[in-house]
């Protein structure tokens, strides 16, 4: 009985193992794992958590500065006494210090160099945004290519088993002497052929299963394969009920890639006001405490509580520091400055245009894909009935081999336009609603 439940028990791990080796993704979760686990979103994060200190850091810079100092030394030989006598004999002396200061005006360079780093960790997180868009972008098209290649395949298994029908009734007409030996050589060579041809595309659906697993970071693939959503229910043509320029008009507001560009325009000009600060007088505030204790040898020195309440010294000034010629320093980092801005408006106007080219270019894919996909229809009709003719004449014995065999590739060849335009549109179709801020999902 005990080992009965000990086998039974290591049947459900088996099972369940079995089961968790079998996982079937879905979009979402490919999504969410890529996110999680691909090292160029990790390093953007980084790029991203290393701004936000470099922001703390220029802020820290309204806060005074405290140092600390102290020192010890020994002296030997000539010397001078209290009296200002030089005598021959050995010192020792122990001094310390701290001070502080703060400064109270440098031109706002400062402030401006704390809003220039707020600009420029924004940017960093627009960055990180935009490498989970882009991925996410990938992971969709990749994911989509699964389910066109997989259709392609049952495509071409279906070819594999109407050749195996065909095959077989030829077998029991060859048998009853109805048809020469020679097309049933013809019919197996058309059976190897789709089984060549479905073999490849199992090969080519297993290399895209192969690609996606590597954008997940996986390192087992074999066993990973993806949900089959119902593609007629992926198929929303709202987007496509919107202009082009709509859409642009949307995108602007929300995608990540003009946030960033905007953000680093704003960098740039506040990087210009912390290089033109530079020409401004700079005050600050300082003040500082000082104390010593000294032991001459062969005299009678202080104790040092004496020596602390007699040597103390302390200090508070201002400062001021006027600039009047730098070798032209401040003269060319403003110039500087200004190419960064003007570089940077043009990376924003650059972005902006690309945005408006990719919209443009998904914009009028989905109407070429809607348009192909919607006159697939007839097409299939057309081509299906031809087939059908040129099939009952086969059989009958009116046609030939090659014939039947031109009506049936042109049937395959026109189901498979119709995956391609039926992706093709539900590829674009995504990319509009994701330009309109919608999330990619299945």
């Amino acid at each position: 009985m005990k080992k009965t439940i000990i086998s039974l028990l290591c049947l459900i791990l088996l099972a369940t193992f079995g089961l968790q080796a079998q996982k079937v993704w879905t979009l979402k979760e490919c999504i969410e794992h890529a996110l999680a686990h691909n090292i160029a979103i990790k390093t953007a994060g980084l790029n991203a958590e290393a701004q936000e200190i470099q922001q703390k850091n220029s802020q820290y810079q309204r806060l005074p500065y405290v140092s600390a100092s102290a020192s010890h030394n020994f002296g030997f030989g000539q010397t001078q006494d209290n009296t200002g006598v030089y005598v021959n004999n050995n010192s020792q002396s122990t001094s310390a210090g701290i001070s502080s200061g703060i400064t109270i005006f440098n031109g706002f360079q400062i402030n401006n160099n704390i809003k220039a780093q707020q600009f420029s960790s924004l940017a960093s997180l627009e960055n990180l945004n935009k490498a989970k868009e882009d991925l996410s972008l990938n992971i969709a098209s990749a994911y989509l290519q699964i389910l066109y290649n997989k259709e392609l395949y049952q495509l071409a298994l279906e070819q594999v088993s109407l050749s195996k029908e065909q095959l077989r009734q030829y077998e029991i007409r060859y048998a009853h002497d109805k048809i020469p030996e020679g097309q049933l050589f013809e019919i197996r060579a058309r059976l190897a052929q789709d089984e060549l041809s479905a073999t490849q595309q199992k090969q080519t659906m297993e290399l895209s299963l192969l690609e996606l697993s590597q954008l997940l970071e996986l390192e087992d693939w074999k066993d990973f394969d993806v949900s089959e959503p119902d593609s007629q229910s992926l198929l929303n043509k709202e987007a496509l009920q919107l202009p082009a320029e709509s859409i642009y008009d949307q995108a602007q507001s929300n995608r990540a890639a003009i946030k960033s560009a905007q953000y680093e325009v704003m960098t740039s000009e506040k990087m210009l006001e912390v290089s033109r600060g530079a020409r401004y007088p700079t005050l600050s505030l300082g003040a500082s405490y000082s104390n010593s204790y000294y032991d001459h040898s062969g005299y009678v020195n202080p104790s040092l509580k004496d020596q602390l309440s007699s040597n103390g010294r302390s200090n508070i000034g201002l400062s001021l520091s006027v600039p009047i010629f730098n070798r032209l320093s401040t003269s060319n980092n403003i110039k500087r400055s200004n190419i960064n801005l003007e570089t940077a408006r043009l990376q924003l106007e650059n972005t902006k245009k690309m945005l408006y080219k990719e919209i443009q270019q998904a914009w009028f894919n989905a109407m070429t894909a809607e348009e192909k996909y919607q006159a697939s229809f007839e097409t299939i009709r057309a081509t299906e009935e031809a087939f059908r003719f040129t099939e009952e004449k086969f059989n009958n014995g009116r046609s030939t081999m090659y014939e039947y065999n031109e009506a049936r590739m042109q049937l395959l060849k026109t189901r498979s336009e119709q995956v391609q335009a039926k992706y093709n549109l539900m590829f674009s179709l995504k990319i509009l609603d994701f330009y309109r801020g919608n999330s990619i999902s299945l």
